[in-house]
């Protein structure tokens, strides 16, 4: 994980999501649910997640043999450490992901890679990715999962004048120092450029209104659960506009 700004401020902003239950919980949840199914399609015996928050995602299952964590966030760590006891196979290692390749690369091969949530956020996502490549055998999967700037939420602002370009930094953007934002042609061209070729694109959750809005909604009550639902099975009418996408790529 290449250096972000100020990694402590962005701590403090993620954990606000769960002090405020706001709605980036519920689209952590489905970005859980598309990595996760990611895993499940190709080998996974050993599993690098680079990057994982509150909630790693061995939490959600044990299909696996070795699993290791790469996170620079000192109070993330602890986290993930708490959850890994009583799971001996896992390991949890607090740095950024430049500095511990060689590390990494001693202890063998991953089968799948986790990059959800991250590229975006790097001053230099080909650092992050060039890294990712230095572990990645022509049989490793790599699944890396960004916002969308296609998403229906940004397109809705731009016809109602709210912003003058897709490419303009929201308000979350900004509060969460993140310095790319990706539509589906610079995702593909980032990853090829870095040596990756896609096996899947895809866009999921479609959000109406922006995040602040969407909470405003599910507090007064006027949307809830099922509608969330609802939300995340419509990129099937709507497949270039879901709030967020992800490629699954391998090295070559």
């Amino acid at each position: 994980m290449t250096r972000m700004t100020d990694i402590n401020r962005y701590t403090r902003e993620y954990l606000r999501h769960y002090e405020e239950d706001s709605f980036e919980l519920h689209a952590i949840a489905e970005r859980r649910t598309r990595v996760l199914h990611s895993v499940r399609k190709y080998p996974h015996e050993s599993i690098l997640e680079v990057g994982c928050g509150v909630e790693p995602c061995f939490l959600f299952f044990e299909d696996y043999k070795t699993y290791a964590v790469v996170e620079p966030s000192s109070e993330f760590v602890q986290h993930a450490r708490r959850g890994a006891e009583g799971k001996p196979h896992v390991r949890v290692v607090q740095g950024f992901l430049e500095e511990v390749v060689d590390s990494l690369r001693a202890q063998g091969a991953f089968e799948f890679i986790i990059v959800s949530s991250l590229l975006h956020e790097v001053p230099d996502p080909s650092a992050l990715l060039q890294a990712v490549r230095r572990l990645a055998t022509p049989s490793t999967t790599v699944h890396i999962n960004v916002p969308n700037v296609y998403s229906f939420h940004r397109l809705l602002a731009l016809e109602m004048g709210l912003i003058r370009s897709l490419f303009e930094p929201s308000a979350t953007e900004l509060r969460f120092q993140r310095h790319t934002r990706f539509d589906r042609e610079s995702l593909l061209k980032v990853v090829a450029d870095n040596g990756f070729r896609v096996l899947h694109f895809e866009t999921y959750l479609v959000k109406p209104f922006t995040h602040d809005q969407m909470d405003a909604l599910l507090r007064h009550g006027i949307i809830d659960l099922k509608t969330l639902a609802a939300l995340g099975a419509m990129t099937k009418y709507l497949p270039d506009m879901g709030c967020e996408m992800f490629v699954e790529v391998r090295a070559g």
